[in-house]
């Protein structure tokens, strides 16, 4: 969020993360794609509801840190964050594909976003997996 402020509102500003021809973040962030909503048409472009992809990923990050609360409280806690991992890993690969076919760049900011999205995923999967055999086992043998 930082970045795409200053390169809106400082002329000539160079960001760090561009890291010369093969990797520009400052195109990244001011392409149509960085305003994702207004881009499909959802919200007009400009208005309080054209987030960035920053501000959209903020709550579900804030989400994703209440996952080992959801686990032990709701029973159907894992298999929605489940859900949502399998949004937020399809998103991800839609927004990599963008990237790389559209907008022909190499983002280190996003490619870090895409690890930690595929990290998280993994690690809700791999719970998942393990709850799902936990609780088979515990089932009565005849």
């Amino acid at each position: 969020m930082y970045i795409e402020s200053q390169i809106s509102s400082v002329p000539g500003y160079q960001p760090a993360c561009d890291l010369g021809s093969f990797s520009s973040c400052s195109k990244v962030f001011t392409s149509p794609w960085a305003h994702i909503l207004s881009h499909w048409g959802l919200v007009e472009k400009g208005s309080q509801l054209d987030l960035s992809l920053p501000q959209l990923a903020i709550p579900y990050f804030v989400v994703l840190m209440f996952y080992p609360v959801a686990r032990r409280k709701l029973s159907f806690g894992p298999t929605l964050y489940l859900a949502a991992g399998v949004g937020s890993l399809a998103f991800t690969i839609y927004l990599a594909c963008i990237l790389k076919f559209v907008l022909k760049e190499f983002c280190v900011i996003c490619f870090s976003t895409y690890v930690i999205n595929g990290t998280c995923f993994t690690c809700i999967l791999r719970d998942y997996l393990a709850l799902k055999r936990g609780r088979g086992s515990t089932k009565k043998k005849d």
